[in-house]
């Protein structure tokens, strides 16, 4: 059985990862998983603790285990989470072969306009990017500013910069 890929999609709350994880996944080869952060953190709720920086740390590395277990067994995975730990991203680099990794971001005044959850506005207690400093990566496959890009656009972006990475996708 040949290993599935590992599409990481990562960035600040409101960025655009799980709208673009959504629009990415049909043209993704079958057999294909989305594991969305905000729906991971439900299913695993008596594993996910709180908000604060250590239980955060610790359910991105489950994320990232769930995603090398899915791929190992030959699914093509894309994760939309923040996830926003240097620890995460070496470890997804060292254990999962074939990775890569997109870092979203856009300006926090756009970020509070996208504000659906009210996580900006409402001055609370560990929030990425506010009260938490993101660990951004270091050196993502593709870093995407989609401030002033449609859906469509960043779709295109990444499904080329793709094809040029996997040619199974």
């Amino acid at each position: 059985m040949s290993k599935g890929a590992v599409i990481w999609l990562t960035g600040l709350s409101g960025v655009g990862k799980s709208t673009l994880a959504k629009a990415l996944l049909p043209h993704i080869a079958t057999p294909r998983l989305h594991l969305d952060g905000d729906e991971l953190r439900e299913a695993l709720a008596l594993l996910a603790g709180g908000y604060d920086p250590e239980n955060r740390l610790n359910l991105a590395l489950t994320y990232a285990r769930l995603a090398k277990l899915a791929s190992d067994q030959g699914q093509n995975v894309v994760v939309s989470t923040i996830s926003l730990f240097h620890e995460v991203h070496q470890w997804n680099r060292a254990n999962i072969d074939d990775y890569f990794e997109i870092f979203l971001h856009t300006s926090s005044s756009i970020l509070k306009t996208r504000d659906y959850k009210n996580i900006y506005s409402q001055g609370n207690d560990n929030v990425i990017g506010t009260t938490i400093k993101p660990q951004l990566p270091l050196k993502p496959d593709l870093l995407i500013d989609n401030s002033n890009i449609t859906v469509d656009q960043t779709l295109d972006i990444v499904l080329n910069e793709l094809k040029q990475a996997f040619r199974f996708l």
